[in-house]
């Protein structure tokens, strides 16, 4: 706080010594006494340690100038103070003014005037700056890079690429040297992305001392990462013009995903939800494993970038943030064309995540293609002779990611497919654009497994630490018992050791990595318990994670301190000692050993994984059992990975051992020396070109399982669709049995009501038109119970005449030909079960699964017990709650059909359960022509049947044909094509295998 004094200046001083002997009032000439002018100082100790740290990435800004502010309660920017280093001490501010205001201001006028006079982004985008200790609120970061005027890049991560250079460029190990600005080049572009980041106060932020950078000075650290999703939501905060919190940042975030990803694949963001700028700053040509690669990161890198494939980066944002701003992003032109983009990119990644150089060339053209539709023969020619290259490019960038841990080649392939499938259909429509109840437990549901992985991935590094820090202690003890030369070398080679194997290990990377995860989780979980205290727990989980990750952080950071320690230490044993040589050959035998135990280990994982993939090609060829042929494909896929992180692992050893050897090379003296360090480099250096030749078969095993992988799991989804058709083709009697039985009643019903209009009010017996039926009637009532000695069925209906319709209440049982028995479901007092007929017939009630059974005869005018003889019946309908009973396929459910008579069209809807089988069929019948017409869809529900679609239609005489459709891999397939013969339903589904499902009569013209 600021220290308050106020003093005399030397002049007012003077001033009132002079009035004070002289006296007060005017002097003998009348001049008016002035008092004196008190000066108010005030000073500040302050300290710049709460360090806000990210990347700006769309691909990588390099060399943008940062621009640091704060923002007031309505949301406009101003100054903030910030240093590019942590304080090592306090720095004294003072000010001095009139009053005590003034000069607490002109105090923080030079923190600010202390601001360093520039900030621009490392090569990967990154950044630093340090705030001070007591500072909380919001920081508005902006990034810019310019087409023109300072020396700042954006690097093109689009793999369709981002246009072209007005000027080719200077050919380098970057730049190709054409004009075509391709993935992983350098570019200038006017471009300003932002981030808005709520900084906690202290006494409320659980986070503690850094780990990130390992130290001492920072007291807390937060993660803001400047992205497209983030420069969205800042743009959505400032426009807002009101005070700006963490929940403020939370729901705009959460509206800004929903509105750009739609609701689904925002659950897929459950970790960042909350707070965007805590990941998904990864430029796809470069990834350098500080974020691991997961399903939300992997879901913003794509969108990110697709949008900087398109003609213009700041057009696209403008015009997506009008979108959003007015909730109708879903149905405007960048919507589509971003769909566009975002499912080329989507594909692209499947390909190199799965394929070769080959399948990524061809998904790239077909991307190019996507994007450009009207790109000229030239154009596309000129892409399809550049797109071999940028598969080359494509393909290292996807090793590099893996061999710097931001997620394994089968954890790569996964996450491909299901980051295609959340991002096919992108934005939403009405409802689904507003949050509600389901959307935040699913949002819990997804959180709490990520919180569960993080937590299992957190106790792994735990054990790690802990050997670590215990192989740590053991080489302390060693430099502690250095006594002579003998043991200085020892104890230096060991330090060489540890150094390797802190390098291979990277703690510092992974435990931050866990760290700033656990800061997303909170920002989420927070957001979750504004909804409903129900979410407490996750909160208190996500917040437990959260320190435990710390723990480790600042674990890993001291580990460093003391590592680095006892490499000084070992640097003057080596001095002391004059052990130079020694030491030098010790280390480069033992890291030749390391290599050679790495080399032995890759050459296990090959084994491994060359018999892995033996095992599933054999069980893929043989075409038996479906389920067990995955089990041995996912095995290869495993094994394939593996074995291509155990090359990336003896590549690293080589390296080490490369150098090592080198360095003994420069020092050696003595001609054994110098060939024995000869030949150690010429032995790494021979290790290095076999290991580039087990990583390229480690990568062509690995994508050979992969393909394996999609054969075996295609094969099993047809097998399932196999089982589901087997499942409907037992069940005939709900289409045409339960049909005809309606259809039949429905004509008896009409036909008796037609006979008695002609008879008294009341009475009993036989049909002349069905003599099989005998009723019982009153026409004063309108009820009538007909019952069938032959089939022991029975019939009851009570009716009304309203307006131009007959509407009937029936229920009753009627048992068929087929010994299949059909229940019209209706209520327990008749009066009651027309009464809702009625109310359904006139649309009081527009819901037909809340009635029961009921018989709609419309006509072509009023009707009534005395005109309906005159009448023209023009439409028939019928609504039934129906169960069918055949012994082997019982179901409960509804059965409505309706039949027009102008139109001659006939149409019958059938939904409900038969066993476990949830489905529904939509079967409708034209007779308007020469020939009846037939359409049937039938529709399996749940997810075991995959959305299961049986769709026919045709006529008696040309026949009847269609096709079986399952969801598959996120979209609808066509698994077989189906055909009507005589007395069944053929069906040749794609692996060529032709079923016959006879004694089925799923489309019957009699009807």
């Amino acid at each position: 706080m600021a220290q308050r004094m106020n003093k005399i200046t030397p002049i007012a001083a003077s001033v009132a010594l002079t009035l004070g002997l002289a006296g007060c009032g005017s002097d003998n000439d009348g001049n008016t006494y002035v008092p004196p002018v008190e000066s108010v100082t005030s000073s500040d100790d302050a300290q710049f340690n709460v360090e806000i740290t990210g990347k700006a990435v769309k691909g990588a800004m390099k060399g943008a100038v940062v621009s640091v502010m704060t923002l007031d309660e309505t949301g406009q920017s101003v100054p903030v103070a910030f240093r590019l280093e942590a304080s090592a001490e306090a720095e004294t501010f003072t000010g001095e003014a009139t009053s005590q205001d003034a000069a607490d201001a002109a105090v923080e006028a030079s923190k600010i005037a202390g601001n360093p006079d520039a900030l621009v982004t490392g090569d990967n985008g990154s950044y630093s700056i340090y705030l001070e200790d007591d500072f909380s609120g919001p920081v508005y970061i902006t990034v810019t890079t310019a087409e023109e005027g300072d020396d700042s890049f954006l690097r093109c991560d689009a793999y369709v690429g981002c246009g072209t250079y007005d000027e080719a460029p200077e050919a380098d190990d970057v730049n190709d040297g054409d004009t075509n600005i391709e993935f992983g080049e350098w570019y200038k572009a006017d471009l300003e992305l932002s981030v808005v980041k709520y900084v906690t106060p202290a006494e409320a932020d659980t986070s503690g001392a850094s780990g990130a950078a390992g130290d001492a000075n920072v007291a807390r650290s937060f993660k803001a990462n400047v992205t497209f999703l983030t420069t969205l939501v800042a743009q959505a905060l400032l426009e807002a013009e009101g005070e700006v919190d963490a929940d403020a940042i939370a729901s705009t975030s959460l509206n800004t995903v929903i509105q750009v990803l739609g609701p689904d694949a925002a659950v897929l963001l459950s970790a960042l939800i909350g707070d965007l700028s805590n990941g998904g700053a990864v430029d796809l040509s470069d990834v350098d494993g500080e974020e691991s690669l997961s399903q939300g990161v992997l879901m913003i890198a794509q969108l990110s970038s697709s949008v900087q494939g398109l003609p213009s980066i700041s057009d696209a944002i403008a015009s997506i943030k009008a979108g959003i701003a007015a909730g109708t992003l879903s149905t405007t032109d960048i919507a589509a064309t971003l769909q566009t983009a975002v499912s080329s990119t989507a594909s692209v990644f499947v390909a190199i995540a799965t394929g070769d150089e080959d399948a990524i060339k061809s998904a790239l053209e077909a991307a190019y293609l996507a994007n450009n539709p009207n790109a000229s023969a030239a154009d596309i020619a000129t892409f399809a002779e550049n797109s071999a290259g940028i598969a080359a490019k494509a393909k290292e960038a996807k090793d590099k990611a893996v061999k710097n841990g931001a997620a394994t080649d089968a954890e790569l392939a996964e996450l491909a497919g299901t980051v295609q499938e959340a991002l096919e259909e992108l934005g939403c429509t009405g409802d689904e654009c507003v949050a509600g109840d389901d959307f935040f437990a699913d949002l819990a549901v997804a959180l709490s497994a990520q919180i569960d992985a993080s937590s299992t991935e957190l106790s792994a590094l735990q054990t790690s630490i802990d050997t670590a820090e215990e192989m740590l202690a053991d080489v302390e003890e060693m430099g502690d018992a250095v006594t002579d030369a003998a043991t200085a070398i020892e104890f230096v080679a060991a330090v060489a050791a540890l150094e390797n194997e802190a390098e291979a290990a990277d703690l510092a990377t992974a435990t931050n990595k866990v760290y700033v995860q656990a800061q997303g989780y909170v920002s989420t979980a927070s957001l979750l318990v504004a909804q409903s205290s129900d979410y407490q727990g996750i909160e208190d989980s996500a917040t437990a994670l959260q320190a435990l990750a710390l723990v480790e952080v600042e674990n890993v950071s001291t580990y460093d301190a003391a590592l680095a320690q006892l490499v000084l230490d070992a640097e003057a044993a080596i001095t002391e000692y004059e052990i130079e040589v020694e030491a030098a050959k010790e280390i480069a035998l033992n890291t030749a050993d390391v290599a050679d135990e790495k080399k032995a280990a890759a050459n296990t994982a090959e084994a491994a994984s060359t018999s892995a993939l033996a095992d599933a090609q054999a069980a893929v060829d043989s075409g038996d059992d479906a389920q067990a042929t995955v089990e041995l494909v996912d095995a290869a896929v495993t094994a394939a990975s593996d074995f291509s992180a155990a090359v990336d692992a003896l590549e690293l050893a080589i390296e080490q051992a490369l150098e090592a050897a080198t360095e003994y090379e420069a020092v050696a003296v003595t001609e054994a020396d110098m060939a024995e360090a000869a030949d150690l480099v010429e032995s790494a250096e021979m290790m290095a070109e076999a290991a580039e030749t087990q990583a390229e078969l480690a990568n062509e095993q690995l994508v050979t399982a992969l393909s394996l992988q999609a054969e075996a799991e295609l094969a099993v989804a047809t097998a399932s669709v196999k089982e589901t058709s087997e499942s409907l083709s037992t069940m005939t009697v709900l289409t045409s049995t339960g049909g005809d039985a309606l259809y039949d009643t429905a004509e008896v019903l009409f036909d008796v009501f037609e006979e008695l209009a002609d008879m008294g009010n009341s009475g009993e017996g036989t049909s002349t038109t069905h003599p099989e039926w005998a009723y019982d009637y009153s026409l004063d009532d309108l009820t009538l119970m007909l019952t069938n000695s032959t089939t022991d069925s029975m019939i009851t209906a009570s009716a009304a005449y309203q307006d131009n319709q007959l509407v009937v209440a029936w229920g009753g049982m009627l048992n068929t030909e087929t010994a299949a028995t059909v229940e019209l479901v209706t209520g327990d007092v008749a009066s009651d079960a027309l009464e809702e007929c009625q109310a359904f017939a006139d649309g009081t009630i527009t819901d037909s699964t809340q009635i029961d059974s009921c018989l709609v005869f419309t006509f072509d005018g009023d009707v009534s017990a005395d005109t309906v003889d005159d009448a023209e019946l023009t439409m028939t309908q019928a609504w039934n709650r129906v169960e069918i009973m055949d012994g082997d396929s019982d179901f409960m459910g509804t059965l409505n059909l309706s039949g027009m008579e102008e139109t001659d069209m006939a149409m019958l809807e059938l939904a409900g359960m038969s066993g476990d089988l949830d489905f529904s069929v939509m079967s409708e019948v034209d007779s308007s022509g020469d020939e009846d017409m037939t359409m049937l869809e039938i529709k399996v529900n749940g997810d075991a049947a995959m959305g299961y679609t049986l769709s026919m239609s045709g006529t008696e005489s040309a026949g009847y044909m269609g096709d079986v459709k399952a969801m598959y891999d996120g979209m609808m397939m066509t698994f077989g094509t189906a055909t009507k013969v005589t007395n069944g339903v053929s069906i040749t589904y794609i692996d060529d295998e032709v079923i016959e499902y006879t004694d089925v009569t799923l489309i019957d013209s009699s009807n």
